[in-house]
C-alpha cells in the first residue's frame, strides 16, 4: 500500500543533515534541479503535521488528508505516479529550514503565506490551497460569547503567525495573556487540560482539533469571527524556477478541474471540447514540454485526486467546514486560477 510504504514519521530535522542534499561539498558536481532529484530518488518528500482533515493516519495504515492529496497531485505531475511520495512530520518552526535544505521537495501543513516567509527565509509560496482566519475556541461553560469577553490565558503555539497576531491584538490590553506551547499538540492538551479556557489557532485546525478530540462536539465552542488572514499553501525552496512551476500548477489544476465540471470519475469520458480541456485530458502532444513534464500530467492529478471539491469533501467535510472563501469564484468564494493555456 503506497502510504505504510510512503509514510516517513517523525520530525524532519531528525534527518541527517550531513548525508542531505543541502549539504553537499562546494567542489562537488553542480548539483540537481529539484525536478531531477525528484526523479533520481523517485518520490517527492513532502513535509506534514498530522492536523486532522489535513493529514492523518487512517486506521488501515494509509497516510491520508488534504495536503496529502496535493502532495500526490506534485508526485502525479512530476513523476506520473501519485503514489511516489514520502511523507515526514514536520513543525512550523523546523519547515523551512528543511525546505531550504533539501530535506524536503515541498512542505505543506497549515503554513500561512506571508511577507516575511516570502521574502526573508529562502522560500517561496506557489499557491494558495485554503483560505483560513485565526479565530478562538473556548469551553462551552466559561461563559466567553465573544472575543471581547476573554480573559486569562490564551493558548498558543510558539514560532507562528498565531503568535504575533494575538500578541499584537493583546498589546495594552489587561487581564488577557498568552500561553505559550511549543507544537500544536501541546496547545491542545493545555487547553484540553484546562490550563487555558481559550485556544487560538486557525478555524480550521481548531475545527479540526474540536472533532478529534471531543466526544461531545458542543463541549468546546468556536467563537464567531477572524482576526486575521490566514492564506496556506505549500511551501517550496526559491530559486528553482521550474520546480516552483511545477508545483504551482499541480495545486491550481485540481481547481480549474472543478471550474470545468471534471472529476475523477469524468475524465475518461468527458470529450475534449476546447483547448483547455485537450490539455486536462492530455491530448496535446507538447503541453507540459515547459516544465519538463509528459503531456499527460494534468490528466493524472485529476485521475489520481480529482477536482478540488473532491479534495475537500473528502477530507474536511468531515470536520463540519463549508467551503466558505474556499467555493470557486462564482459560488462566491476566493478559489478562482489563471487559465491552462
Amino acid at each position: 500500500m503506497w502510504a505504510r510504504a510512503a509514510t516517513l514519521l517523525g520530525i524532519s530535522m531528525a534527518l541527517a543533515i550531513q548525508s542531505g542534499p543541502g549539504s553537499a561539498d562546494a567542489s562537488a558536481a553542480p548539483s540537481k534541479t529539484i525536478l531531477e532529484r525528484v526523479i533520481a530518488q523517485g518520490f517527492v518528500r513532502c513535509g506534514i503535521d498530522m492536523t486532522p482533515g489535513f493529514s492523518g493516519i487512517s486506521e488501515s495504515g494509509a497516510v491520508t488528508g488534504f495536503d496529502v492529496d496535493f502532495c500526490r497531485a506534485v508526485a502525479a505531475a512530476a513523476l506520473g505516479d501519485p503514489d511516489a511520495i514520502r511523507t515526514s512530520r514536520v513543525s512550523t518552526r523546523h519547515k523551512f529550514d528543511a525546505v531550504r535544505t533539501g530535506d524536503l521537495d515541498v512542505a505543506f501543513g497549515m503554513t500561512t503565506w506571508t511577507f516575511t516567509r516570502d521574502t526573508e527565509l529562502g522560500v517561496a509560496f506557489p499557491a494558495v490551497t485554503f483560505y483560513d482566519g485565526q479565530g478562538f475556541m473556548t469551553w462551552a461553560d466559561a461563559g466567553i460569547a465573544t472575543p471581547a469577553d476573554i480573559q486569562g490565558p490564551v493558548c498558543v503555539q510558539k514560532g507562528t503567525t498565531s503568535e504575533s497576531t494575538l500578541a499584537d491584538l493583546l498589546a495594552g490590553r489587561a487581564g488577557v495573556t498568552m500561553m505559550p506551547a511549543t507544537s500544536s499538540e501541546d496547545k491542545f492538551n493545555a487547553f484540553a487540560e484546562r490550563r487555558c479556557a481559550v485556544v487560538t489557532g486557525d478555524r480550521s485546525e481548531l475545527a479540526a482539533q474540536r472533532s478529534r478530540r471531543t466526544a461531545d462536539p458542543d463541549a468546546w465552542v468556536l467563537l464567531p469571527g477572524t482576526i486575521s488572514r490566514e492564506p496556506l499553501g505549500p511551501v517550496v525552496v526559491a530559486g528553482d524556477a521550474q520546480w516552483f512551476a511545477i508545483v504551482r500548477w499541480a495545486m491550481l489544476v485540481p481547481m480549474i478541474a472543478e471550474a470545468r465540471g471534471l472529476t475523477s470519475g469524468s475524465v475518461a469520458t468527458v470529450p475534449a471540447k476546447d483547448g483547455e480541456m485537450r490539455r486536462l485530458l492530455g491530448d496535446e502532444p507538447d503541453f507540459g514540454a515547459a516544465l519538463g513534464l509528459k503531456p499527460t500530467w494534468a490528466r493524472r492529478i485529476v485521475e489520481s485526486v480529482g477536482s478540488y471539491e473532491e479534495i475537500f469533501t473528502r477530507n474536511l467535510g468531515q470536520l463540519g467546514l463549508d467551503r466558505g472563501e474556499n467555493a470557486l469564484w462564482r459560488d462566491g468564494g476566493l478559489i478562482y486560477a489563471p487559465p491552462l493555456r
